[in-house]
């Protein structure tokens, strides 16, 4: 078998996406998926089985010192992501990172530091850019669709990234340890504040941060929060919930003086829920470049220089980010607005 031109490691499969991404890869005509580095041995050798990668490492130093690798891709939990850059970068490796950059904001700086020290390529995986929507309805909003954006809503929840799960093994998992980058916040607000900060292009002065937990039993991260996110010029509001039992209206939904608009679906098609002067009509968003249409191909297709990383993807763009989410963080524990341009 022809050997493919890119070959990729995967840095952990701690992350509940990896093997999707595993698969995601491997469908990139010109990638290899080379070797699977996680700490437990039998549960990598049962992805590598699956997916057909041919090493198998318990080290990942140990696979970046004998796989000959373009790239690594991590699905570590949130708190190690700063380790596998900076061993990456070491390496002179191009690196996707599984959302959100980090698990703090000083860990998202120091991931930037290495990117950018060892001129490599660091991209931050948000799904949400490879949805036509939302390039759409942003384009609506800079053409004046709604009149001048005062509100911004965004929502996600489910019951929780392993509530198919024994608690039992829910409760040893990172994602319900703080420490470790778990939680809500992190994990459903980070899209809020990916979406608001790129659509309205400003930097907050303000987060009211409120979460805890209220569902779950164990751990000490919250699995319900909420952030109140002051723009200059917008007031967003961004909601995250691991106890959500059923279907509510996520959107982005933005409101303006004008008018509304949501971002929803219609018979299976993507599209932007536009409402002015008493009347709504379903816009079908159009389709995205082929460079847009999955975090692999986007990657991929920036680490061969056929694109630029879309800036809501790059590091600098991201460490943004963090800043709001670490205001949100630190607002929930101190009770107070936090200003992230401060932090």
């Amino acid at each position: 078998m022809e050997e493919k031109r890119i070959r990729v490691g995967i840095a952990s499969l701690e992350h509940v996406h990896a093997p999707g991404l595993i698969k995601a890869f491997q469908g990139q005509s010109d990638c290899m998926v080379a070797a699977i580095a996680h700490s437990d041995f039998q549960t990598a050798s049962q992805v590598a089985d699956q997916f057909q990668v041919p090493k198998v490492y318990v080290s990942l130093e140990t696979m970046l010192d004998r796989e000959n690798l373009n790239a690594v891709i991590c699905c570590a939990a949130n708190s190690r992501h700063e380790e596998v850059v900076h061993l990456a970068a070491q390496k002179g490796l191009a690196v996707f990172v599984e959302k959100p950059m980090a698990a703090t904001l000083e860990q998202a700086r120091k991931m930037l530091f290495s990117a950018e020290a060892a001129g490599i390529l660091l991209m931050i995986n948000y799904p949400s850019t490879w949805n036509p929507a939302l390039h759409y309805a942003k384009q609506l909003i800079d053409e004046g669709a709604v009149g001048k954006p005062v509100y911004f809503r965004w929502r996600a929840g489910h019951r929780g990234p392993l509530a198919h799960l024994p608690v039992e093994e829910q409760a040893r998992s990172w994602w319900h340890q703080r420490i470790l980058g778990g939680g809500a916040l992190l994990d459903f607000c980070c899209y809020g504040a990916n979406i608001s900060y790129w659509w309205f292009g400003e930097v907050p002065i303000a987060v009211c941060g409120m979460s805890d937990r209220f569902s779950k039993t164990f751990g000490d991260a919250e699995d319900n929060a909420v952030l109140l996110v002051r723009y200059p010029s917008v007031l967003a509001v961004l909601e995250a919930s691991w106890s959500q039992g059923g279907s509510v209206p996520s959107g982005p939904t933005v409101v303006g003086d004008e008018g509304a608009l949501s971002v929803t679906s219609r018979d299976g098609q993507n599209g932007v829920l536009l409402s002015r002067n008493g009347k709504e009509e379903f816009l079908v968003a159009p389709p995205l470049n082929a460079s847009l249409s999955s975090g692999a191909a986007h990657f991929l297709a920036a680490l061969t220089g056929q694109t630029a990383l879309h800036p809501t993807v790059s590091g600098t763009f991201n460490v943004t980010v963090q800043a709001i989410l670490e205001a949100g963080l630190r607002s929930s524990q101190a009770g107070t607005f936090v200003n992230p341009r401060t932090l």
